[in-house]
């Protein structure tokens, strides 16, 4: 079946689309409670670093922290479950880039100008103009740069949406059903081989997420793929002892499917 993502522009009501469509649809709503509900299965420090992190423009400091690593690689680990369970709508945090190359993936980009934007914010948060301004350009920018940070993608670039809809020109629920209509088609490309590589890419993240969350090392160069008969595993360690750490953690995750290690000594 047909997955759908949602990236949105602070007060484009991205959010009341994505729960809408969910529940018409009888899919799962992947939003900011079920995330945190995954992170916390992977301790309470997970859920800590969760409410800092999530969607927000990382440092210099933070980009090369094992926590910001490790909390990327449960984000990415996280959306990509859900959609090889299908049947979800999946909100934010880069899935639209994570899952570009599955056929049945349905990207949706939700904008709208930003005095309408504005004026959601003000009647929502019941807020003065220039608070509701402050939050819109804040919530904007982190998002933002969360993307650019961990993907190197400009955010709100149509060319990687499927489809964009204005929520200052169309309702949200005239959006929810040009959403509803889109899913027949995806749902037809929804073949096996296109569930086999969504596979592929959940195992790597597996991987990724195993090694990422492990703070014995730190592998800040990190690369996870599936090449298509095997799990490849590249990045830059220290020694001997992190080279073998990082392939037994790679090789038991990913069991029974082979892996390479392509890593690299750092030089000294």
């Amino acid at each position: 079946m047909a997955i759908v993502t949602i990236t949105r522009q602070a007060g484009s009501g991205g959010e009341d689309i994505g729960k809408g469509s969910a529940e018409r649809l009888g899919y799962v709503y992947v939003g900011k409670e079920r995330t945190f509900q995954e992170l916390e299965k992977h301790g309470e420090r997970w859920l800590d670093w969760g409410r800092n992190l999530d969607e927000h423009c990382p440092t210099l400091w933070e980009h090369y922290d094992p926590s910001f690593s490790g909390f990327v690689s449960l984000i990415e680990e996280n959306i990509l479950n859900y959609a090889v369970k299908d049947k979800a709508v999946i909100m934010g945090r880069g899935a639209h880039w994570l899952l570009r190359d599955i056929p049945h993936v349905l990207r949706i980009l939700i904008i709208a100008p930003l005095e309408v934007r504005i004026n959601r914010i003000i009647d929502h948060e019941h807020v003065n103009g220039e608070t509701a301004t402050r939050l819109v350009e804040f919530s904007d920018h982190e998002r933002s740069c969360y993307i650019h940070a961990v993907y190197r993608r400009n955010w709100v670039d149509p060319g990687d949406y499927d489809v964009m809809f204005d929520t200052g020109r169309l309702s949200y629920e005239e959006v929810i059903k040009m959403v509803l209509d889109e899913i027949p088609e995806r749902d037809k490309q929804a073949t096996h081989e296109a569930k086999e590589r969504l596979q592929r890419l959940a195992l790597a993240a597996k991987v990724k997420a195993e090694i990422a969350t492990d703070f014995r090392f730190f592998v800040p160069t990190l690369e996870v793929v599936h090449d298509g008969s095997m799990i490849v595993v590249r990045g830059i360690v220290h020694s001997i002892k992190e080279h073998k750490m990082v392939e037994n953690i790679a090789r038991a995750v990913a069991a029974p499917t082979e892996i390479k290690c392509e890593l690299h000594y750092r030089a000294k």
